[in-house]
């Protein structure tokens, strides 16, 4: 029963890493943090926004586009970790 449990949550946990990678990861947008060589931190660009902050939040979307991604990865090795747990173990070992 334990064997069964481990390897579901590791499958769950597989695919919820997958859908993340697929949003977060691939393929990731521009994060360009610059808009061009000749334009200063406080030019005010054409959507109201200064360069300044759009480097902000160019800034702040790649981190979380890392961050994101990050976290699918790490639920993808905890998944394999759990099913290869749960395939090598035993009902009748002692070690779990």
């Amino acid at each position: 029963m334990v064997a069964k449990a481990l390897n579901t949550l590791g499958l769950m946990l597989n695919i919820f890493g997958v859908i993340i990678l697929f949003f977060f990861s691939f393929p990731q947008p521009s994060h360009q943090a610059y808009v061009g060589i000749a334009v200063e931190s406080g030019t005010v660009l054409s959507d109201g926004r200064t360069a300044a902050d759009h480097a902000n939040d160019a800034r702040l979307t790649r981190d979380r586009y890392v961050f994101y991604s990050g976290c699918g990865m790490m639920l993808i090795i905890v998944g394999f970790v759990f099913q290869l747990i749960g395939t090598w173990s035993d009902e009748k070992s002692e070690w779990l």
